[in-house]
């Protein structure tokens, strides 16, 4: 970052400044405090020398809305693409190389997920929570990897639940129910939550359930229906102990479980048309347990976080193209074919933390993490009438998958199963010394270590290291068990240098890291390639200026930052032509950014916000993988990442006597256009278009009820989420995965 950036941003709070001082007015914004600092108690993020975007529930609930897309709609440093209901990959400041590969059990997300202090992120699968009853959200940009560990390498999402009340007792009913446009049809939820304070001042329970169900909108051309409904059922009970004065114990279980279906359409047929012959849906049980214990021993405060998550998803595509393009040439009949997979995975987490307290000039946190975690991953490939028309073409009498290639099943053509076992333990610290009672200089450290144990058997006619003939009626599986540790360092420093009590510049600078992995093996006579059996971590240093600035009386919030990461040794994805993969490191990326946030409150009762995000994320040099067609040209653009991206929101709130009142809003996000790869050249290149997004919504208060009439995708210019490029000459065209269109609803919240 050069000099002139930062005095630009020293020039832009002055300048600011000094107009501010005119005027006042007694309506202000409101101060927002967060915890993701890690400290003993919550901070204005104003004051906090890095870049956070915090969204209030309401923003999200009012428009009948509240998962993890939604929340990246109003942050434009957030991407996400999206196949189904928690079927995701969250992108942030252009950190990305891949799409999502539901089969991958090796690709570690870049981006964390946190419920409270609980980590729940799964690459390409975070978890799709409606029942959480939050009281924020904040999304941390830029690599948190001192506080955070490997997992936060491009940024976090921490989802902060409201607590159990310990002196009143109350609760809140809401019924949603909408219509989608085109294919879709009518939609439905009904959410609850009920606090109740078992012991006054001592003992709290709250309870929150959510259960709802969504129209598909895809049409299936075979048989007319729509094929992507989802069906959700959630349940969350949060109880909190006030032990003494000092002890407090918050204790939770979340369950959920969904059932749905595929967004997919084919760029081929008309819009928001798939082709199946088999049905597609997708299933999702999750629980999560967490013990969080706080005690205040006068100096520091102790805190111990404790979670369990246990998931088990099941995801099915119809596999038709693939299974007649690779076996039988292409020829008809279609193969009735179905990609089946299931994940089980199993995760215990454990945190200690020690916060320093008082008003001293040295603030400090120190804490130690363990994990350790399993993920069974289980795929096949069933296919009506596969084995009787392999051994009619194959001139291979009797031929039996299960019997001749060892599949989990007669008619299934691939069976795999992928078991990883891992653990990993860190030490991290911060600290913050105050001088002059204006600069505020940061450093910390993270030390960390992790291990994951592989192993992999595949099996069935795509699976195996040599097939069955009717010479060799037995094919030979393909075996590999592996290893990975890795270890090192992540140190962080800032410096925030306060011009007043409403203006801050900062600077900082910090690495990011990520865990190594294991290969699964690539089968030499399918593909021509040895490949590696296992890849080293990746690394990469951010750095980045900012400044935030609280204006005109607490009538202005203006924020900015730039930032520059380097990122070496990517973990780069090789997608082979005969279907394997494999991970291997290979050259650097760069990422280049501005993002700005702002706040007017314009008169007593309209408020505005604007956010927007520029990023260029390129490939620094020439990346050289050993596989020409994959090989990564300098400054190509890196994928799934939009150039830019903007979120315009605006609130007006008109009194009806007495204390009755109508509020409005809206809000509108731009996403610029992606590509799925580097470039054209790699193959499996596609865009992703640019969408804007416009929801709106006007609500009605009176006494302890509220009612609501919203708008989403009003425009329906928000239709792609996700591209995967056709590489079947059979299938028609790219597979789509589509947006919800246009959903026009009415909402109603009683609370008592």
């Amino acid at each position: 970052m050069g000099k002139h950036v930062f005095y630009a941003l020293a020039a832009l709070s002055a300048g600011a400044v000094a107009t501010a001082q005119a005027q006042s007015d007694s309506t202000q914004i409101e101060r927002v405090e967060v915890t993701a600092t890690r400290a003993a108690g919550a901070v204005d993020v104003q004051k906090v020398p890095s870049a956070i975007t915090v969204l209030k529930p309401d923003s999200l609930t009012r428009y009948g809305q509240g998962n993890l897309a939604d929340i990246a709609n109003l942050v434009p440093a957030m991407s996400l693409q999206e196949q189904g209901p928690g079927v995701n990959n969250i992108t942030m400041r252009g950190l990305i190389v891949r799409g999502i590969v539901p089969s991958e059990v090796q690709d570690s997300s870049l981006v964390a997920v946190y419920i409270d202090d609980m980590p729940v992120t799964l690459k390409s699968s975070n978890p799709d929570l409606k029942v959480l009853d939050l009281e924020r959200v904040e999304v941390l940009q830029g690599p948190q990897g001192t506080l955070f560990g490997a997992g936060a390498m491009a940024g976090a999402v921490r989802q902060i639940t409201q607590k159990p009340d310990l002196t009143d007792w109350f609760g809140t009913v809401e019924a949603v129910g909408s219509n989608t446009s085109g294919f879709g049809g009518g939609n439905h939820n009904l959410r609850g939550m009920v606090n109740l304070p078992l012991k006054a001042d001592v003992l709290g329970l709250r309870l929150t359930a959510y259960t709802g169900k969504d129209s598909g909108y895809i049409r299936n051309q075979v048989n007319g229906a729509t094929t992507n409904a989802a069906s959700t059922n959630q349940a969350r009970a949060a109880l909190r102990l006030r032990a003494s004065r000092d002890l407090v114990v918050d204790a939770s279980i979340t369950a959920s479980n969904i059932k749905a279906g595929i967004n997919d359409a084919y760029g081929g047929l008309a819009p928001f048309t798939t082709f199946a012959l088999i049905p597609q849906h997708s299933n999702d049980q999750l629980q999560l347990a967490n013990l969080g214990v706080s005690y205040d021993l006068g100096a520091a405060q102790l805190v111990s976080s404790t979670s369990y998550l246990h998931r088990e998803t099941l995801y099915v595509t119809s596999a038709q193209y693939p299974a007649t393009a690779f076996i039988f040439g292409g020829r008809n009949p279609l193969m009735k074919a179905a990609y089946v997979i299931g994940n089980e995975v199993g995760d215990f987490a454990q945190e200690f933390r020690l916060n320093s307290k008082g008003d001293g000039p040295l603030k400090w946190t120190a804490g130690a993490f363990f994990e350790r975690g399993r993920r069974d991953t289980r795929q096949d490939e069933p296919t009506e009438g596969f084995d009787q028309r392999y051994a009619e073409t194959r001139n291979f009498p009797g031929y039996s998958s299960q019997t001749n290639e060892l599949a989990f099943n007669p008619d299934d053509f691939f069976s795999g199963q992928q078991n990883t076992r891992s653990r990993q333990v860190a030490l991290f610290s911060e600290a913050t010394y105050t001088v002059f009672d204006q600069l505020d200089l940061t450093a910390g450290v993270r030390l960390f270590r992790g291990t994951q144990d592989f192993d992999l058997r595949f099996s069935g006619l795509f699976g195996n290291l040599a097939n069955a003939t009717p010479a060799s009626p037995v094919g030979t599986p393909t075996v590999s068990n592996s290893s990975a540790t890795s270890h090192g360092a992540n140190p962080r420093f800032a410096a925030a240098y306060r011009i007043d009590a409403e203006r801050m510049l900062y600077a900082s600078v910090g690495k990011g890291f990520r865990y190594g992995g294991n290969n699964q093996p690539v089968p030499f006579n399918f593909c021509g390639i040895n490949a590696p059996a296992t890849f080293a971590p990746d690394s990469l240093w951010n750095y980045e200026v900012g400044s935030k600035n609280t204006l005109f009386d607490r009538r202005v919030t203006l924020n900015a930052n730039v930032y520059r990461i380097d990122w070496k040794d990517v973990q780069v994805f090789n997608r082979l032509p005969c279907t394997y993969y494999f991970t291997q490191n290979a050259g650097k990326i760069r990422s280049e950014g501005l993002e700005l946030e702002t706040a007017v409150k314009l008169t007593r009762r309209a408020s505005v916000g604007v956010s927007a995000a520029y990023n260029h994320a390129y490939a620094a040099r020439t990346v050289v993988t050993g596989i020409a067609a994959q090989n990564i040209p300098e400054g190509s653009r890196a994928p799934y990442a939009p150039r830019i991206a903007a979120t315009a929101t605006a609130s007006y709130s008109i009194p009806v006597g007495g204390s009755d009142e109508i509020g409005l809003f809206a809000s509108y996000a731009y996403r610029g256009k992606a590509y799925t790869n580097f470039a054209p050249e790699q193959g499996a290149y596609a865009e992703i278009p640019s969408s804007n997004t416009v929801n709106a919504t006007a609500v009605y208060k009176t006494g302890a009820y509220e009612f609501g009439l919203f708008g989403t995708n009003l425009t329906n210019n928000a239709k792609i989420s996700d591209v995967t490029p056709n590489t079947i000459a059979i299938q028609p065209g790219d597979l789509l995965y589509m947006v919800r269109p246009r959903t026009v609803g009415l909402r109603v919240k009683a609370r008592f």
